[in-house]
């Protein structure tokens, strides 16, 4: 069996709203909220990772991401975090052992 797992780290944000707290990605245009920052924290990654998980279902994940903004990193940098972000993992099931789409 195989997984592919992946994170994104994002910018978020937090605004209390009639008693509520709303937390958003906005790289991604996904809120939530909460009673608390902690709920709210939770139903926020919650929520992105639903978002994720649906286009890549509908196979526009790739597509979105461009939308959003997103581009490829070549090669690997760690940069410091600026202001205040949160992790989004993702985990994604091979169906089979292997891509036919791509075998050659």
């Amino acid at each position: 069996m195989a997984i592919a797992r992946f994170t994104l780290t994002l910018p978020v944000t937090f605004q209390n709203e009639d008693g509520w707290v709303v937390a958003s990605f906005p790289n991604l245009d996904v809120s939530s909220q909460g009673r608390t920052q902690q709920d709210a924290t939770r139903n926020v990654i919650e929520a992105a990772q639903l978002f994720l998980e649906d286009c890549f279902e509908r196979g526009m994940l790739d597509q979105v991401l461009k939308d959003c903004g997103f581009t490829i990193l070549h090669g690997v940098r760690q940069t410091p975090p600026t202001g205040d972000q949160l992790t989004v993992p993702v985990e994604l099931l091979a169906a089979s052992n292997g891509c036919e789409a791509h075998a050659g």
